[in-house]
C-alpha cells in the first residue's frame, strides 16, 4: 500500500512561502517552488498512476482541516474505512 497525501499546487506554494518567512530558506520563493513542483509532478505522477492501477494507492486530501487529515491517515494505517 502507498499512502499519498495530496495538496494542490496553490496550497503547496502558499505553505512553502509561509514557511520561508520563518525558516530562513532562500529557496522558498515562488520561482524555485514552481520548479520544484514541476519536478515533483514529473517524477511522482507515473508512480502514483502505477500504484493506482494496482489498487494499492490510498489518497488523503490535505486541503481538509489537519485533524481530518490525521484521522484519515490513521484510518488507512489501521486498515479501517475513513470517516
Amino acid at each position: 500500500m502507498v499512502l499519498y497525501i495530496e495538496a494542490s499546487d496553490e496550497t503547496m506554494t502558499n505553505r512553502l512561502l509561509e514557511r520561508g518567512k520563518s525558516s530562513g530558506r532562500v529557496d522558498d520563493n515562488e520561482e524555485t517552488i514552481k520548479k520544484r513542483l514541476e519536478t515533483f509532478h514529473q517524477v511522482t505522477k507515473p508512480v502514483i498512476d502505477h500504484y493506482a492501477a494496482q489498487n494499492k494507492l490510498k489518497m488523503v486530501d490535505s486541503e481538509q482541516h489537519p485533524d481530518e487529515v490525521f484521522a484519515d491517515v490513521k484510518c488507512i494505517l489501521e486498515g479501517k474505512p475513513s470517516n
